[in-house]
């Protein structure tokens, strides 16, 4: 019996430690593929001033909403990932036995519920509307 449960906790272990380093690489991946290349935004404002004037506020209000947006994104992406830590270590002190399941349960609803939550709300942003005029 004990052999058993020894080997379980590994497996356990072993899946959740590959889960949690696959999303940190994939988040690594995001960051390196999703910056500006050197030069490009001063390529793109050279042509487009060449054209026509920019309106400074336009571009203003677009980069801070690209700013704003990338934040939010990695705010969420690191509360994410450290909840899926946090209910790892608590899963794995059930197994061991370290915890009840009176005291590790109730972790475990709260942490998926605050994470679960934390995605919903930021699925919900307002856009900004330039005013028509």
């Amino acid at each position: 019996m004990e052999s058993s449960m020894f080997s379980v906790i590994i497996v356990v272990s072993a899946i959740s430690l590959l889960i949690l380093l696959s999303l940190a690489y994939f988040g690594f991946l995001l960051h390196r593929i999703r910056r500006f290349p050197n030069g490009l935004l001063e390529e793109i404002l050279h042509v487009w001033m060449r054209n026509r004037p920019p309106d400074p506020s336009l571009i203003s209000n677009a980069l801070d909403e690209y700013l704003s947006r990338r934040n939010e994104f990695w705010t969420l992406y690191g509360q994410f990932i450290l909840s899926a830590f946090v209910i790892v270590c608590v899963t794995i002190l059930l197994l061991t036995r370290v915890i009840s399941a009176e005291a590790g349960l109730p972790i475990l609803s709260g942490v998926g519920g605050f994470a679960i939550g934390k995605g919903i709300s930021a699925g919900r942003s307002t856009t900004y509307r330039r005013p028509e005029g």
